[in-house]
């Protein structure tokens, strides 16, 4: 997985960069197409590992948090040179050639092709997902007016291109470690680490996927009492051993529980469980597009 390396400082604005803090199910950005209303938002659970069948115990209806990062672009003038992110469980190097990129979607219809200028379009992607949040992707690599970008499909890891035109690229500041073996999960922002905890992950049967992803949504559920704690991060990664959860495509997800006990364990439909209190920092902290790395 190949992640675009930073630009020159002066073609991006971070100063104003936030978190994309999730938005309560009363209010919206301004401007913003409605959200999903909650009885909505519990049907397209199913789309996510949100549901009774994958993570366990019954399903919240989930309040869709829409993105409300104001961004600044930046030039795709110039080709960005592709770097690797190896994972690592220490402090990842503050290298200038390995921050991560998203891009914002600005157009109803996002065409994805297969290559560059190419008449195979892999995906045709709505300006926001079925939670209503906007339509983020992680960057791999920006040359000559077109972004490759990873998509939020079957297989996991396809990507493909998008015409730079059509979408807002802004620099990530945070990233994200899930590793299987340790049941942990280590979360980096600016390059320090600012959480680290034991997780419960997928069970033998159904592992956790692993693999680079990214963050795709970003939900308050209405019950933070429920089986998915008060916050659930939807990633771009699927189940590869079950093809659909309730009717949904297997989505897999990062949230909270109401089984404490779980974590540390390998008992989930491979879901990543964390502490409530846990979910709530990184639901507040990690922007849309964050890289998830699992390990």
């Amino acid at each position: 997985m190949r992640i675009a390396s930073t630009l020159n400082a002066s073609t991006v604005n971070t100063s104003t960069f936030n978190a994309d803090t999730p938005i309560t199910s009363n209010t919206r950005e301004p401007g913003a197409r409605p959200r999903v209303g909650l009885a909505r938002a519990a049907g397209l659970a199913a789309a996510l590992v949100l549901t009774a069948t994958a993570c366990g115990g019954a399903r919240p209806e989930l309040g869709a948090a829409p993105d409300s990062t104001t961004s600044t672009p930046i030039s795709t003038s110039t080709p960005i040179q592709p770097a690797t992110v190896a994972p690592t469980t220490s402090t990842p190097e503050s290298s200038e050639d390995s921050t991560p990129i998203r891009a914002i979607s600005k157009v109803e219809n996002l065409q994805v092709l297969a290559e560059p200028n190419s008449t195979v379009t892999l995906a045709l992607l709505s300006e926001r997902t079925d939670f209503g949040s906007a339509r983020v992707l992680l960057v791999e690599q920006v040359i000559d007016g077109w972004v490759e970008v990873q998509l939020p499909i079957r297989p996991n890891e396809t990507s493909g291109w998008v015409r730079a035109n059509d979408v807002t690229l802004e620099e990530i500041d945070a990233l994200v470690e899930v590793d299987l073996d340790a049941r942990t999960i280590t979360t980096w922002i600016d390059g320090d680490v600012v959480l680290e905890t034991s997780v419960a992950i997928g069970s033998p049967a159904n592992p956790t996927p692993t693999g680079t992803f990214f963050v795709t949504d970003k939900i308050e559920t209405v019950d933070a009492a429920s089986a998915y704690g008060p916050y659930a991060l939807g990633l771009s990664a699927h189940s590869d051993t079950l093809t659909e959860f309730a009717g949904g495509d297997g989505q897999i997800g990062i949230h909270g529980t109401n089984a404490p006990d779980s974590i540390g364990e390998a008992v989930s439909h491979g879901c990543v469980r964390l502490p409530n209190e846990l979910i709530s920092v990184l639901a507040t902290t990690l922007p849309l597009g964050t890289p998830v790395i699992i390990r």
